[in-house]
């Protein structure tokens, strides 16, 4: 039942002010709240109790921030990214995610960002918010479910698109491999470095087609977006109720790749430098 928030580009003043927005959905979700009354269970008024997380990706920077606590437990934290975004002065990747679980543990070390790499040289970041059937995902994956009781669920989704990436399958189509076990929704948000040394970043939306008859279903997990020259927006629904504009709404299937291409590099050899020292 997570709220996901993906921000790039320039624009750290309106980028200042979807966080906020993002703040505040924390706190009253009303779309959350219609849904939880519609499949029986009762929303609390601090309804993303299990976490929150980032990713801030800046040309020289790469940062994480992983909590298994509310973000009213943690307001120091929340000032904190703030004060990231205003002291930005070049481009910029955020993503981030307020999290109340349907099943699992809460703990810091089951907490997005989930980094992972493959076999073929792949890394990634990713954040999800979904429904699956993660016995049959595992059984799918010839995994024995008992062994990952006391794990955080994502191990199985990552054996899942590792598995594919290592079959040299596209990196959409590995990504999108987990919906093979999908109950519902699967909204995903992810930063790669590939195995040509690219880095990219990709938002997906999806759900089962049936469930988006249901009014209140298709308002809680549809996914918004808003391009300027300056920043791209994409988030959950909740937000337009904190931040009013013309938000376009991500068409179920849509998946959006973005080049991250500002993160500067330099290579050196060490070894070689020495010995042109001594020829000297």
């Amino acid at each position: 039942m997570c709220r996901i928030l993906f921000l790039k580009w320039t624009n750290k003043n309106k980028a200042l002010e979807y966080i906020d927005a993002f703040h505040s959905t924390w706190f009253n979700d009303p779309h959350l709240e219609i849904w939880m009354k519609e499949i029986w269970w009762k929303c609390k008024i601090n309804q993303h109790i299990h976490g929150w997380w980032y990713l801030l990706v800046t040309e020289n920077n790469i940062k994480t921030y992983l909590n298994g606590q509310a973000f009213f437990d943690d307001i120091n934290w929340f000032d904190n990214l703030k004060k990231q975004i205003k002291i930005l002065e070049w481009n910029f990747l955020l993503m981030a995610e307020l999290r109340l679980t349907d099943e699992g543990y809460v703990s810091a070390l089951n907490s997005h960002p989930f980094f992972f790499s493959s076999n073929n040289w792949y890394e990634w970041w990713f954040f999800y918010n979904w429904l699956t059937d993660r016995e049959k995902l595992a059984s799918l994956e010839w995994l024995k479910i008992e062994n990952f009781k006391k794990k955080n669920w994502t191990t199985i989704m990552w054996h899942c698109i590792s598995k594919s990436l290592e079959s040299w399958n596209n990196i959409k189509k590995a990504l999108l491999c987990p919906q093979k076990a999908l109950k519902s929704w699967y909204n995903l948000m992810s930063f790669v470095n590939d195995n040509t040394w690219e880095y990219r970043a990709f938002i997906n939306a999806y759900s089962k087609e049936e469930l988006l008859k249901n009014n209140n279903y298709k308002e809680f997990i549809k996914l918004i977006k808003k391009e300027e020259k300056d920043l791209f927006f994409a988030w959950s629904n909740a937000i337009s109720v904190y931040r009013k504009d013309n938000y376009e709404v991500m068409e179920n299937w849509e998946f959006l790749e973005f080049k991250i291409n500002w993160i500067k590099e330099f290579y050196f050899n060490a070894w070689e430098n020495w010995i042109d020292k001594m020829k000297l």
